[in-house]
C-alpha cells in the first residue's frame, strides 16, 4: 500500500483535477475549505481516493479531517492497517 507522502502527493494531484487550480499552489497544512472544496466536489475527491486505494472512507471524512495532511494521515494509517 502506498505511504503517507504517495497518499499527500496523490491527494493534491486529485484535488487540484477537482478545484481546477494547479497542485503546486495546494500546501498540506491548508484546509478544504480554504481550497474551495464545496460538498459535493468532496464527494468526488472522496470517491476518487477510494477508487485509488480500494478503501471505502466514510462521507464527512473530510469534515472530520479538514486539513489536508490530517486526511492523508488518517487514510494513510487505514490503509496500512489492512
Amino acid at each position: 500500500m502506498p505511504d503517507y507522502s504517495a497518499i499527500l502527493e496523490h491527494c493534491k494531484s486529485q484535488l487540484a483535477v477537482t478545484l481546477d487550480i494547479d497542485a503546486a499552489v495546494i500546501e498540506p497544512s491548508m484546509t478544504f475549505s480554504s481550497l474551495g472544496l464545496d460538498s459535493a466536489m468532496a464527494v468526488h475527491f472522496i470517491i476518487a481516493v477510494e477508487e485509488w486505494l480500494g478503501v471505502e472512507l466514510y462521507p464527512a471524512v473530510t469534515e472530520d479531517y479538514p486539513v489536508l495532511e490530517d486526511f492523508c494521515a488518517f487514510v494513510s494509517a487505514m490503509v496500512n492497517r489492512q
